[in-house]
């Protein structure tokens, strides 16, 4: 370590801030991290923050001799010039880093860590083994991870190009499988996962079977609810509805090809119509609705609730490949959606049984399945979502959601959101200056910090990170450690 500075006054248990030495400020950068020897007993592990220059002969507030030497292209003085740094406090170090409850003493001397020094072993003591990236600038000290909180659920945040799935791909998931747990990733775009894991780890959508409820809201919605109208928040539903729910109940269409489900689920419902016309005495009319509707279905649709992969099948062989990806372009949205309910059900089930489940289920593009205004079968989707998490962390389900945005209309919504108890936020779109503000500015980061941070730059924060602050931490990338 080197001495930089001393402490200023008006300093606290929690922060203070830091006179640097001369020519210090050329070494010296936000986010380094210091160690004080405080004057009132104890040694604190801390990081620098929001640094500023000050010199009186340059204040442009006043005319002085100084300005005036500027003005015309002259070098002022730098006898009165100070630099100093918000420093946020870290802990008191001991056998690992506690919460400090002293007061830290003006003129109390601060160190920089250097290369050799390693406080990320520090942080973490003896109880942590695992790590996830490394702090930034400093490839050897890689960050601890408090491993017994991940089914506390964990969130990756960051604009388009920010490293989201990077981080995922090889931090996030890596460090889950080290720790046990199984990973199902479902690939929003079929983009971003699938090309990089092995064949044998990719499923196509196409393949699982959906269960009934999901089928009938599913086709219903193909066929354009058969002309009934909603009322409220329900579903719209009517005689030709219940005929398709009786259909698909039956389960006489399973394992059938796409030509041969059309040709029976027409005959079987036309059937049962003509039995419900007869009595209501409107000839015809609900077979209209029917026909109309089956016209705009096409084989398409049908091959995507023709799969025979049912969500036991699927956690078998993501247990038994330990990385399970499910592609998911092939399908629209409400289609992919309703993959995703037939899935969460199941997992629903199992944990509502009380079992242990010891699988992550990372979600490319959370807000598609929970964002912050949700209608629709994404009401379903956000309900479960929320469900999951509540039983998930006595369970050992750890839901992984990534995001460009945080809140609002690019982000997540909020009750989703206070569930996922630890953070990666990366560079931020201009939206979400407040939500970031409400998060970071409390440890003393600027917002404005995160607008230019570079890909693969994220605050780490929340329970699975030892320390109270948020670290920013990044990864190496090479074509080594791609999947």
């Amino acid at each position: 370590m080197q001495s930089i500075g001393i402490i200023a006054s008006n300093s606290s248990e929690t922060e203070a801030r830091v006179i640097l030495f001369d020519q210090k400020e050329k070494i010296v950068q936000t986010e380094s991290l210091v160690e004080v020897n405080n004057l009132n007993e104890g040694k604190i592990m801390a990081v620098l923050r929001k640094g500023t220059g000050n010199n009186e002969t340059l204040n442009p507030g006043f005319y002085n001799p100084g300005v005036a030497y500027a003005r015309i292209g002259g070098q002022p003085s730098n006898a009165k010039e100070i630099y100093d740094f918000s420093l946020s406090v870290i802990g008191v170090i001991g056998e690992s880093v506690e919460q400090n409850k002293k007061i830290i003493a003006p003129g109390s001397p601060v160190q920089l860590y250097e290369d050799i020094d390693n406080p990320m072993a520090k942080l973490a003591g003896p109880n942590y083994k695992h790590s996830i990236g490394h702090y930034v600038g400093h490839p050897t000290w890689s960050v601890t991870v408090n491993h017994t909180f991940i089914p506390y659920h964990i969130g990756i945040f960051a604009s388009t190009g920010g490293g989201k799935s990077f981080l995922a791909r090889h931090e996030v998931i890596p460090f889950l499988t080290k720790t046990g747990y199984s990973i199902l990733i479902l690939d929003w775009k079929g983009r971003d996962y699938a090309p990089h894991f092995p064949k044998d780890q990719v499923l196509s959508i196409s393949d699982i079977a959906l269960d009934n409820d999901t089928i009938v809201s599913y086709l219903s919605e193909k066929m354009g609810s058969f002309g009934y109208v909603a009322y409220g928040s329900g579903e719209k539903r009517g005689v030709v509805t219940q005929a398709l729910e009786s259909f698909i109940y039956q389960q006489k269409w399973q394992n059938l090809s796409a030509d041969k489900f059309r040709s029976l689920m027409e005959n079987t419902i036309i059937s049962s119509l003509n039995k419900t016309n007869a009595i209501s005495g409107k000839p015809y009319e609900e077979e209209q609705r029917f026909r109309r509707g089956l016209s705009k279905l096409h084989n398409d649709h049908i091959d995507n609730i023709l799969g025979t992969k049912t969500p036991n099948n699927l956690l078998e062989i993501t247990r038994k490949k330990k990385i399970l990806v499910l592609d998911m372009k092939k399908t629209g949205k409400n289609e992919k959606l309703s993959a995703f309910l037939t899935l969460a059900n199941y997992f629903m089930e199992i944990m509502q049984q009380n079992e242990d489940l010891d699988v992550a289920l990372v979600l490319d593009e959370a807000p598609q399945y929970c964002p912050y205004k949700p209608s629709g079968i994404q009401s379903k989707t956000t309900e479960i979502i929320i469900d999951i998490c509540a039983l998930g962390r006595t369970h050992k389900l750890c839901m992984c959601l990534l995001s460009q945005g945080i809140a609002g209309e690019i982000g997540i919504n909020a009750a989703v959101r206070r569930n996922l108890n630890t953070q990666f936020v990366g560079k931020i779109h201009p939206l979400d200056m407040m939500e970031a503000s409400n998060w970071l500015s409390p440890f003393n980061i600027d917002p404005k910090f995160l607008l230019s941070l570079a890909p693969g730059n994220f605050y780490f924060m929340g329970s699975m990170n030892p320390s109270p602050i948020p670290l920013l931490l990044t990864f190496e990338l090479s074509e080594k450690n791609e999947m």
